[in-house]
């Protein structure tokens, strides 16, 4: 009777309705609360009723009662995944492949942890692997694609997606994926046709749009990409996606009217985004109304500037500050101005974070503490920024260091909630004249540039907080020293995006 209740709670856990497998699933687990058969299909049923927790739990627990099983570890590792629990997850598939070595869904779904790990360099070997062993494996060649992509050979990642495609010819990550590349080799022609076979048979399709409307952007049709947004919003409603970047589009085209408009609908429908705080800034800018930017703004409310007195387990600020320094100069994330981010004749780092050293410990908890203790401070709900304040957050943190002329150009560090830059070291010419002070308000060159700055001077041992949706940038600055500042954001938990170089 337990292997015929055990059939059937399977079947249904697969089928449409995977939730009227639970009374059977409850009657085996009362009899026989350990059996792992019993606990692997409670995964799926969890795990196909978006209870990731519950899934990971029952996978858990059926992977310790039968150990050697790669399928039970295999089960437990994709929980593990989508738990964002990465690191875990791929210790879990490498035990699955040393006890089935060469199994192509586990090479596949190791690659695919590697890549959501940032990992993607590595995910490139078993990516191979599990294409070599099973040449008909359509998500293993898109998920290779991932990984070239991201490592910037786009080429054969637009080769790896067409065999992707070739197995499964209505593989639409796979095909939106190939856009991605190809309208980064900027072939725009091939990048517009295969947008629009998406859109034929899916239309209103938001990513399809999106990429459409840059690649029609990118060669000189503004008009024509801001109607691909607005036919995607008017099919598919509003997606914020396709809504930021008609904002960017109408801002662009000199319509902030219609930017603003659209920006206030972004606000209404998700208000613990702050991206679109940023674009209503710029619309309130061009439209000349003062008064409206300064309070959205909020500087004198929302940015504070302090000099910090001391940091634990140094013996003074000064020798921290040298401690950063050489703990920043040394590391090897370090690259010339990255990819896809605004440093200018000076190298950025990767995340810095998780780093163990001495000073970059110290200042992540030093930032911890001054951002929740600011935050504390900012009652109510009158404003956008606090009504966006998140319940839970995590702290993303990078070091710049600029040469003599450099700067880092105007950006918002939206998602994120709140953000701050801390200054070790400065060269002797920083203050003279505003140069190389830190600039709140200054509209990107993308958007038309301009904007009202209030400036801010930089000091040693200074931290400076402000909200994540203001533009800032750094001002040109000249002798022959170095400028280095190290900048963090709080990330609010499942909207928050950490810094990364790209590969």
């Amino acid at each position: 009777m337990s292997a015929e209740l055990l059939q059937q709670a399977a079947q249904w856990a697969q089928g449409p309705q995977p939730d009227r497998a639970r009374p059977l699933l409850a009657r085996l687990l009362d009899a026989h609360p350990r059996d792992a058969d019993a606990l692997t299909v409670l995964g799926i049923v969890e795990q196909r009723t978006g209870h990731t927790a519950a899934a990971l739990d029952a996978f858990g627990q059926a992977r310790e009662q039968d150990p050697h099983n790669p399928a039970r570890i295999g089960n437990h590792a994709v929980a593990l995944k989508q738990a964002g629990r990465y690191d875990e997850a791929i210790a879990a598939f490498q035990a699955s492949l040393a006890l089935r070595p060469g199994a192509p869904v586990a090479l596949t779904n190791l690659g695919s942890c590697l890549i959501a790990a940032h990992r993607e360099a590595e995910a490139e070997a078993p990516l191979r692997a599990a294409v070599a062993a099973k040449p008909d494996h359509a998500e293993a060649w898109n998920n290779l694609g991932v990984a070239l992509a991201r490592t910037g050979r786009r080429h054969d990642a637009c080769g790896a997606y067409g065999r992707a495609l070739a197995l499964r010819p209505d593989y639409t990550e796979a095909a939106l994926n190939r856009c991605d590349a190809l309208l980064a080799l900027g072939r725009h022609d091939e990048t517009e046709a295969a947008a629009r076979a998406v859109l034929a048979t899916q239309p209103g399709h938001a990513r399809a749009a999106n990429v459409l409307a840059q690649a029609l952007d990118e060669r000189g049709d503004l008009p024509g990409a801001i109607a691909v947004y607005r036919q995607s919003l008017e099919r598919e409603g509003l997606n914020h996606p396709i809504g930021i970047n008609l904002v960017m589009a109408l801002l662009r085209a000199g319509d902030p009217e219609g930017a603003l408009t659209i920006a206030d609908q972004l606000l209404a429908s998700l208000p613990s985004v702050t991206t679109p705080l940023a674009l209503k800034c710029a619309a309130l800018e061009r439209l000349g109304r003062t008064a409206a930017l300064a309070e959205l703004m909020g500087v004198d409310r929302f940015v504070k500037v302090i000099d910090v007195a001391d940091v634990p387990g140094f013996e003074s600020v000064a020798a921290f500050n040298e401690a950063l320094e050489r703990e920043l100069r040394a590391h090897p994330s370090l690259t010339f101005e990255p990819e896809g981010l605004v440093t200018r004749a000076g190298r950025q780092s990767d995340e810095l974070a998780h780093e163990t050293s001495p000073a970059m410990a110290a200042l992540v908890a030093l930032a911890k503490r001054n951002a929740a203790a600011h935050a504390a401070t900012l009652e109510g709900k009158d404003h956008p920024f606090l009504r966006a304040r998140p319940a839970q957050w995590d702290l993303t943190l990078w070091g710049t260091i600029l040469a003599p002329g450099g700067a880092v150009e105007s950006h918002i560090h939206a998602p994120n909630w709140m953000s701050g830059v801390y200054y070790p070291v400065l060269p002797d010419t920083v203050g003279a004249g505003e140069e190389g002070w830190f600039a709140i308000g200054a509209l990107p060159a993308r958007l038309g540039g301009g904007g009202t700055l209030r400036k801010m001077e930089p000091a040693e041992g200074r931290m400076i907080l402000f909200p994540s949706y203001l533009w800032h940038c750094t001002l040109p600055f000249g002798g022959e020293d170095d400028r280095i500042s190290l900048a963090f954001d709080l990330m609010p938990e499942g909207i928050g995006q950490p810094h990364r170089l790209r590969a």
